[in-house]
């Protein structure tokens, strides 16, 4: 479940790797500085001082709350930015927006969920 923090205040996390999915995708490691969890579905902003912020959904497990993952294509300015940061460097993390799924309705059953953007499904 979401922990109880602000979700309009950013939670610095530093960027600790960059995977390369194809030349426009890129898929970020982030280590939050403070304790954030998220539920499947549900919606973040990353942002980068002084360049802007940009919704995103995590690619990774929202079982695992010590890093968060975000895999995210190349399409503007503020895309384009991260895509050019290295580990290291730190972004900022608000949220969790929106409700999320109630996936532990599903155990034991068979799911389809569709994606867009990138088309990852967490």
């Amino acid at each position: 479940m979401p922990t109880e923090n602000n979700i309009y205040r950013p939670i610095r996390a530093k960027l600790t790797d960059v995977i390369v999915e194809s030349p426009t995708i890129k898929t970020f490691v982030l280590i939050p500085e403070e304790n954030f969890s998220f539920r499947t579905g549900q919606f973040i902003e990353l942002s980068v001082d002084g360049i802007g912020e940009a919704p995103f959904t995590p690619s990774s497990s929202p079982l695992v709350n010590e890093k968060i993952e975000v895999t995210i294509m190349k399409t503007g300015y503020v895309t384009e930015y991260m895509h050019n940061m290295k580990p290291g460097s730190y972004m900022g993390i608000r949220g969790p927006y929106g409700r999320g799924y109630p996936v532990e309705k599903f155990f034991d059953k068979e799911v389809l969920i569709l994606g867009g953007g990138c088309g990852f499904a967490p």
